[in-house]
């Protein structure tokens, strides 16, 4: 009888993770956005992020971390010169022509909870790439605006709102309208 329990509790343990294994795999799935709606607009660290690009729905894949092993979405600082940094990054990395949007915030002070203006190809910028075309920047002429809902510094958390108007070096303008994201950051 004794070792018919044990047996008993060893197929229970083994029963147990495979059912936390397969719910487990399903959470994960989970997360791989739906290309036919907009993600929810989260402030979990969900790692989703997409937009209406010239009004069709784009939505950014689960991203792998990149070649150097980090995460995609980055927070730089320099107090002592005055400088911080965030470099949102939303990638449809199941795209075979690499769509991605990239949003960067320069500021001289620390980034909070704010509505920060993107109106130039080089500091506060709005970007959008694929192979198709080349890359689309804000300027002085096409801006945009992201607004941080969420920056948690202890969890590495960044959420917000954008959109943006940006043209490429051919003079093809796209608008992104309705952008969301809720992204983990790396310092």
């Amino acid at each position: 009888m004794h070792s018919f329990r044990k047996i008993k509790n060893i197929f229970m343990k083994k029963l147990l993770f495979l059912l936390f294994s397969f719910a487990l795999l399903w959470s994960c799935k989970e997360r791989d956005q739906d290309s036919e709606t907009l993600p929810a607009a989260t402030q979990s660290g969900a790692n989703t992020g997409g937009a209406l690009i010239n009004g069709k729905i784009w939505v950014a894949k689960i991203e792998l971390p990149s070649i150097s092993g980090g995460n995609n979405t980055l927070y730089h600082t320099s107090p002592a010169l005055g400088q911080y940094m965030l470099d949102i990054q939303l990638r449809n990395v199941t795209n075979t022509s690499g769509d991605n949007i990239k949003i960067f915030i320069t500021s001289n002070e620390d980034i909070t909870l704010n509505t920060y203006q993107l109106v130039s190809d080089t500091d506060n910028t709005g970007i959008y790439s694929n192979s198709a075309n080349y890359p689309f920047y804000t300027n002085a002429t096409n801006t945009g605006t992201v607004t941080i809902t969420k920056f948690d510094k202890a969890n590495q958390i960044v959420s917000g709102t954008f959109n943006f108007k940006a043209i490429n070096s051919n003079g093809e303008i796209i608008n992104i309208t309705e952008g969301r994201f809720d992204k983990k950051f790396q310092q």
